[in-house]
């Protein structure tokens, strides 16, 4: 088997101490979640990640991978440079992912994007993958954002089979609503909490069948933006046996942050 584990993660900057200032503490849920899923993933070091984020460039329908040989960036922006990444892309192996993929019919897309500066989405859940593992394995930026649910799922199912002899871990980027509550950054929807408690069973049960009976209305009310990630996981690990453990929940800014992990 080639995967050692897969980890759904949220990305907020905020809960980087260089950026939260303090704050990240109303965050502490999340927090000792992350510690916890870093504590069943410590001693299974991968020799890549293929790491899916919102933030990556996407391609319409399709799963997006980026092909840039050298990704730098992290969170400057948000006033820290603890987050700044220089990744070097393993050419070779995001073209033998992409070839395999289209052997199982998931439409993929093609993108070549050397700033990772606006992708908070795979920054932040890197910034504690580097200090777990104290130098980053390979990584495989990609985006699944342009999928809708069913291909998302299939995404997963694929993957689940692929194996070029390497270790790999899934790291599925991922905030849940952004409108749990009146101040929220996209505004407050009852549709929010209504979203993450599907989403927060689906992976407690190991099972995408509560995220699959919401309505396309609900899910778009819910201004989410990690839905896809988190149904790739699920059926990757539907495929692969066992069952992911929901290690934390908590919205404490207006915006559903959950850490979930299986492990082989």
């Amino acid at each position: 088997m080639a995967w050692l584990w897969a980890a759904y993660m949220p990305h907020p900057p905020i809960i980087v101490p260089g950026v939260g200032g303090g704050r990240e503490r109303e965050a502490s849920a999340t927090l000792k979640g992350v510690a916890s899923l870093l504590d069943r993933i410590r001693e299974r070091v991968p020799h890549r990640i293929l790491l899916l984020s919102p933030h990556q460039s996407y391609a319409f329908r399709a799963f997006a991978v980026n092909t840039s040989r050298l990704v730098k960036g992290g969170l400057s922006a948000f006033g820290t440079t603890e987050a700044n990444f220089e990744l070097h892309i393993p050419v070779s192996c995001v073209d033998h992912l992409i070839e395999y993929l289209g052997s199982k019919d998931i439409p993929t897309g093609i993108t070549e994007s050397g700033d990772l500066n606006r992708d908070q989405g795979s920054c932040v859940p890197l910034h504690f993958l580097r200090k777990c593992y104290g130098e980053l394995p390979e990584v495989i930026l990609s985006s699944p954002l342009g999928m809708d649910r069913e291909t998302s799922v299939k995404l997963g199912e694929a993957l689940a089979s692929f194996d070029d002899g390497k270790k790999w871990g899934l790291l599925a980027s991922g905030d849940l609503s952004h409108r749990l509550k009146p101040g929220a950054p996209s505004g407050y929807s009852t549709a929010g909490a209504v979203f993450d408690k599907a989403v927060v069973d689906a992976l407690e049960r190991t099972d995408p069948a509560p995220v699959m009976e919401l309505s396309p209305n609900l899910i778009e009310e819910a201004g989410e933006c990690g839905m896809r990630s988190a149904l790739a996981m699920l059926g990757m690990v539907s495929e692969l046996g066992g069952v992911t453990e929901v290690l934390s929940y908590e919205g404490p800014f207006g915006v559903g942050y959950c850490n979930a992990v299986w492990t082989s």
